[in-house]
């Protein structure tokens, strides 16, 4: 009798083991072709762009969180577009110097927090080419390309912990 259980027991154990298997490669080859995702890619030189104010040619800028003190600043290429459902991106239609540096100066006043704070990068499409670029205090973000050449890339999430060190200005 307990020989029977066991091998009932053991065929179960067997059985939901290989469909776990089954259904996690299933969920990893859905996830990798599941979209067109971009990705950051992060550029010292780039960073050095913004602190020094400079602006992207040819390039549509964003902000989000506020425009006098934004959480993140997002520019996209001309050859593309921000699809911005809810409006999440205030779309910045004149972006110049004075504009880049008041930015900063009001997101990242001191130096040392502005080297050590603060995250450029590029935002690559699926096959690596620069499309954008993002800057933020947030180091990640899901960039997703849909139909034609227009970009979904998701705001900051900035959540109390970030907000209680004291790393924006205006928070809650």
């Amino acid at each position: 009798m307990m020989g029977k259980m066991f091998n009932t027991l053991s065929k179960w154990n067997r059985l939901s083991t290989l469909l776990a298997a089954i259904l996690t490669l299933f969920l990893l080859i859905g996830c990798a072709a599941g979209g067109n995702y971009g990705k950051l890619d992060r550029d010292r030189d780039l960073d050095n762009m913004f602190l020094n104010y400079e602006v992207l040619p040819d390039h549509r800028y964003y902000t989000s969180g506020g425009y006098d003190a934004p959480d993140a600043i997002l520019a996209i290429h001309r050859d593309y577009e921000l699809d911005n459902p809810g409006n999440l991106w205030v779309t910045i239609p004149t972006v110049d110097y004075a504009q880049m540096r008041k930015w900063i100066d009001t997101i990242a006043p001191e130096e040392n927090y502005r080297a050590d704070g603060y995250f450029a990068a590029y935002i690559l499409d699926p096959n690596g080419k620069r499309v954008g670029a993002w800057y933020s205090i947030q180091s990640t973000t899901t960039v997703k390309f849909v139909e034609g050449n227009k970009i979904l890339v998701y705001t900051p999430d900035l959540g109390p912990d970030l907000n209680n060190r004291g790393m924006r200005r205006g928070g809650p």
